[in-house]
């Protein structure tokens, strides 16, 4: 694909990010009137979750109307060229109020994440990039440069074992940083980006989790993998300090 295209892509994807963080926000402040689902224990999926997917696939389709689209609620083949929509990553925040919780959207080319963006609308800040920067912020949250911050976060799920997540922890904290777990990767990896978070690791998490905010760690020049599990459906993601 030519950087003429990808730049059309990346131009889509900032417009698309920015309304579905509106639609979503708007929800948000009336999160009351909204059906809540579990589609497991503790995992939960919203009506906002699914309407906001609906409208970032309908917003890709009149940009793009030949690109694959992927999401969350509504799947699509996750291979080759495709967009990837996370519509509400960190739903239990949402439904309970708390303001951490994003939208997160990346373009995937060659199966590698190459544009992404998250929006924190509840914190009124977006980022998106392309993977080889520069990163481009709106809100409040602006990029600190140098920063050293003592907070480091870690991802939790019900696929990670927790022993081996424990000892991951033990060994950020014995090199002087402070654990948080703040319920969303992808706001997370926007907070590594911007500089206020040292750091983020999870195991057994989704591509469509982790891929926009790899994608703003990179244009940010901050360290970022993301690893695939031997059977291609879970991924881990390690970024910024290293331990």
């Amino acid at each position: 694909m030519t950087s003429a295209a990808l730049n059309v892509r990346l131009a889509t994807l900032h417009d698309v990010v920015s309304k579905v963080a509106a639609f979503s926000l708007e929800r948000f402040h009336n999160r009351d009137k909204w059906t809540i689902e579990t589609k497991g224990s503790a995992d939960y999926v919203s009506a906002v979750d699914r309407d906001a997917e609906t409208l970032a696939r309908r917003l890709l389709t009149d940009d793009v109307p030949d690109d694959l689209i992927v999401g969350e609620e509504q799947g699509g083949d996750a291979t080759g060229d495709y967009w990837l929509i996370d519509p509400v990553d960190g739903t239990a925040n949402f439904v309970s109020g708390m303001p951490i919780w994003a939208v997160s959207i990346a373009y995937v080319l060659d199966d590698e994440p190459v544009l992404g963006a998250v929006a924190l609308p509840a914190l009124g800040t977006i980022m998106w990039a392309a993977s080889d920067g520069p990163l481009n912020v709106t809100g409040p949250l602006r990029m600190i440069e140098g920063s050293a911050s003592a907070a480091f976060g870690i991802g939790r799920n019900r696929v990670w074992p927790t022993a081996h997540r424990l000892e991951i922890e033990t060994e950020i904290e014995a090199i002087g940083h402070h654990v948080v777990s703040l319920g969303s990767c992808a706001a997370s990896l926007a907070l590594v980006a911007s500089g206020r978070l040292a750091g983020y690791i999870e195991h057994g998490t989704n591509l469509w989790d982790c891929a926009a905010g790899h994608v703003l760690c990179l244009a940010a020049k901050r360290p970022s993998a993301i690893i695939h599990d031997r059977a291609g459906h879970k991924v881990a993601i390690s970024a910024g300090a290293q331990r």
